[in-house]
């Protein structure tokens, strides 16, 4: 979904999602063909169905209710790889090229590798922010409120856009893809928190990848979750969440905390008024919530992410400086599959030749 930037109200009507069970050649230059047969394909099809774009003809607008597909399907023509190097220290590491590259495809070396620098890159991002607005988070969303208009150079560059959901018992849409900063961070202080231990994260990723897939193949695709690293209530399971992030070639960048870490650093005034009596059976859910698997570690580790953690405003706003920076450090590698036999998931592996010791980050595996 490529939806032109528009100005919105100050706090934006929600909309709610149905629950979902569910050489340096540029790279535009690369893809230019493919776009022009693409965009030549829609134009047929758009004359053929009136429903080409949703289930009225139309553009989803904020205030409707939208409905997605739990299946993500690509046809991969580029796989695209954003790649981190850095030295063990973690400093951003510049100046490679195509021939300091390798990358393996289901253990075969991948001979028509492309590199583009931070400096030639010219893929836009398109940005999926998911925000955890159950009333456990309030103290949290103290914090959240104040960072919204730290995106912008996480977009920055042509075309890069940024959508705001929120999740609780449900996903809505707060912010649909902008390229205006002041909309993302009006979106930002518009999410409140409602239902108090609902935090449906599964079903919110599988929103965003659905929203991130339709976007153009060329963009670099992210999500960033703030919330807790564990979900609450999901319908949607965590391999399926996981494949929709794969599927459509998403990042994860999960920003997450403790709820009840978060309540130590709050205020008396936005805090959650909490049952007087012992609530019992709510902490033998929480604690065997606990023994699932790390949702936020998951994410990051299958998509070539990050995951990072915030207890205090100053914690937040340094994981947004330090993943902006990180997108505007990255190489991106690009190639087009050999055919094979292998029509599932394929594995990845980038290594560098130099320097000695970086340490590389990038997606381990992609779908064809």
């Amino acid at each position: 979904m490529n939806v032109p930037s528009r100005t919105v109200p100050a706090a934006p009507a929600p909309q709610t999602y149905s629950a979902m069970p569910r050489g340096r050649t540029s790279l535009y230059g690369r893809l230019a063909p493919l776009l022009a047969v693409a965009l030549a394909c829609a134009t047929v099809l758009a004359q053929d169905s009136p429903n080409s774009n949703s289930e009225n003809g139309e553009t989803p607008k904020t205030g409707a209710t939208v409905k997605s597909d739990t299946t993500i399907r690509t046809n991969v023509h580029l796989v695209l790889v954003p790649v981190t190097v850095t030295d063990n220290k973690g400093k951003f590491i510049d100046g490679l090229s195509a021939s300091d590259f390798v990358l393996y495809d289901d253990g075969a070396p991948q001979r028509q590798l492309q590199v583009d620098s931070s400096d030639t890159v010219l893929a836009p991002v398109a940005l999926v922010i998911a925000i955890q607005c159950s009333g456990i988070s309030e103290a949290a969303l103290e914090k959240i409120h104040k960072v919204g208009g730290m995106f912008e150079p996480l977009i920055s560059g042509e075309k890069g856009e940024a959508a705001v959901i929120a999740y609780d018992d449900d996903v809505r849409l707060i912010q649909d893809f902008t390229r205006d900063s002041s909309n993302i961070a009006r979106a930002f202080e518009s999410v409140e928190g409602r239902t108090i231990k609902v935090g449906r994260m599964l079903d919110a990723v599988m929103a965003g990848a659905d929203m991130l897939s339709k976007t153009p193949a060329s963009y670099r695709r992210m999500m960033l979750i703030l919330g807790e690293s564990r979900d609450r209530g999901s319908m949607a399971k965590l391999d399926q969440a996981i494949e929709a992030v794969q599927r459509a070639n998403v990042t994860m960048y999960p920003v997450t905390y403790s709820a009840q870490g978060t309540a130590w650093t709050a205020s008396s005034d936005d805090t959650v008024p909490l049952p007087i009596e012992p609530d019992y059976g709510g902490a033998l859910v929480e604690l065997m919530r606990m023994t699932t698997r790390n949702a936020a570690d998951e994410f990051a580790k299958w998509t070539g992410g990050r995951h990072l953690s915030f207890e205090r405003l100053p914690g937040l706003q340094d994981a947004v400086s330090r993943l902006s920076g990180e997108v505007h450090s990255q190489y991106l590698l690009s190639f087009e599959p050999v055919p094979n036999s292998n029509t599932g998931l394929h594995r990845i592996i980038v290594q560098v030749r130099r320097p000695k010791g970086a340490v590389v980050r990038a997606r381990p595996a992609y779908w064809p």
